[in-house]
C-alpha cells in the first residue's frame, strides 16, 4: 500500500468504523457485473460520500510537457453544475493567471507515485485566496475545499480525482485524507485506459480551448451543449469540433471516440 511515513496517530487516524466503511464500499463494487472500467463512477461516488464531499471530477490525461499543468483526455463527474464543470475545465487551461494547485500537483506528479492531497498541503490560504483564477474558476461558481487524489501513469500521463466542497462548508480532515488514500492506493484499475502513448503529443498540440472541449466530446456532449457548458455560441463551438476532427484526421464524434479507444477510426 503506498502510504505516507510518519502518519500522525490520534484523533486524525482512521479508525475502525472508517475500515468498515472502506471495506463495504469495496465489497459493493466487487459484487457488480459490470466492465472493470464501469465501476469507476460508482467506486469514486461512494468514495466522495464517505468523506462528505459535495461534487467530484474524475480525469485521465497527460501533464503539458511546456507548461507543466494538467490535459484532460477522459473524464467522469458528479454534483457540478454545468457552470462549474466549464469552470473547472477552464481553470487549468487559463493562460494569463494558472491556478495555485497546478504546479505543486504538476511536481508531484513527476516524482511518480501515488499521492493524496488537500488544498491546504498543497497551498495556503492567503495564497489561496487572493489569486484570481481561484476567484474566477472556484469561488464564483460557489466552489472552495479541494482534495486531489492523483496516481502518475507512463508517459507524463496521471488519473487524477478532484473532491470538491461549496463554499462555506470546513476543509478536509486529515482522517478523511487518509480514506482516500486508502482506497485510491488499492485499486490498480480505477487508473487502466485504452489511451495509447500517441494520443499525449497529439493533444498536447491543441489550443487551451480546444482541450477543454476534447473530454467533453469524448464524454459524449453534443455541440449544443458544449456551447451551453461554456457561454459559447453554437457556430463556435463547431469551428471548435471540426478543428478537432481535423486534428485528429477523423470526420465524426464517433470516430473520435474509437480513434482515443485504440481502435481504428470509421467514417474518416
Amino acid at each position: 500500500m503506498n502510504t505516507e511515513q510518519n502518519r500522525p496517530i490520534g484523533e486524525d487516524a482512521i479508525g475502525a468504523k472508517d475500515v468498515c466503511s472502506i471495506a463495504r464500499l469495496l465489497g459493493d463494487i466487487a459484487q457488480l457485473s459490470d466492465p472493470l472500467d464501469q465501476k469507476r463512477r460508482p467506486l469514486i461516488a461512494g468514495l466522495a460520500e464517505l468523506i462528505e464531499a459535495d461534487a467530484w471530477l474524475w480525469t485521465l490525461g497527460r501533464v503539458d510537457p511546456k507548461r507543466k499543468i494538467p490535459m484532460q483526455l477522459e473524464m467522469l463527474f458528479d454534483g457540478l453544475t454545468d457552470p462549474q464543470l466549464a469552470a473547472l475545465l477552464d481553470s487549468p487551461s487559463d493562460t494569463t493567471i494558472s491556478s495555485p494547485c497546478d504546479q505543486p500537483l504538476a511536481a508531484l506528479v513527476a516524482q511518480g507515485e501515488h499521492f493524496v492531497r488537500t488544498r491546504q498541503q498543497l497551498v495556503d490560504d492567503d495564497v489561496w485566496y487572493n489569486n484570481a483564477n481561484t476567484k474566477t474558476y472556484f469561488l464564483r461558481h460557489g466552489i472552495d475545499q479541494c482534495m486531489y487524489a492523483i496516481t502518475p501513469l507512463e508517459g507524463e500521463g496521471f488519473s487524477g480525482i478532484g473532491f470538491f466542497r461549496r463554499t462555506g462548508r470546513p476543509a478536509f480532515t486529515e482522517q478523511q485524507r487518509q480514506i482516500v488514500e486508502v482506497v485510491t492506493s488499492e485499486v490498480r484499475w480505477l487508473y487502466e485506459s485504452s489511451l495509447t502513448e500517441r494520443m499525449g503529443s497529439a493533444v498536447a498540440k491543441l489550443t487551451p480551448r480546444l482541450r477543454s472541449v476534447l473530454p467533453l466530446l469524448l464524454d459524449g456532449y453534443l455541440c449544443k451543449e458544449i456551447a451551453k457548458l461554456f457561454h459559447l455560441s453554437p457556430h463556435t463551438v463547431k469551428g471548435y469540433i471540426r478543428d478537432i476532427y481535423r486534428h485528429f484526421d477523423v470526420k465524426s464524434q464517433l470516430s473520435l471516440i474509437r480513434y482515443f479507444q485504440g481502435g481504428t477510426p470509421k467514417n474518416k
